[in-house]
């Protein structure tokens, strides 16, 4: 019993690292900023009135675009703006603000791929 016990309690210490370790982000292929979500890697570019959000799979692996849908919420001129996100060429989504930013923004993206929704939040300092 007690060589259970102590299997267990090794057992449930180590399974954090092991059950929460996806490995390093990949590169900002675009230069944007880099967000974890739900097993997929996010990536953010704004410039200027143009959003574009690059999707990889766990294997940094580009997802199509026909398979996502979904919004962003991006915070420019002190106000937010949510945009409708659409499928754009290879794994990129598009949408526009109505006014300018450019580069490190604070934004919200909300997303449904293959029907499974997910959320990541980009800051600046992300």
């Amino acid at each position: 019993m007690r060589l259970t016990t102590i299997f267990l309690m090794l057992a449930l210490a180590l399974a954090p690292g092991a059950l929460f370790a996806h490995g390093e982000a990949p590169q900002a292929a675009h230069g944007g900023m880099m967000q974890e979500a739900h097993e997929m890697w996010l990536e953010l570019v704004v410039r200027d009135k143009d959003v574009t959000l690059y999707v990889l799979d766990e294997a940094k692996k580009p997802v199509p675009s026909a398979q996502v849908s979904g919004t962003v919420t991006v915070l420019a001129g002190g106000k937010p703006h949510k945009v409708v996100l659409s499928p754009a060429e290879g794994n990129s989504l598009h949408g526009e603000l109505p006014v300018g930013a450019t580069g490190r923004v604070a934004a919200t993206v909300s997303l449904k791929i293959d029907g499974k929704a997910m959320s990541a939040r980009f800051t600046p300092s992300a």
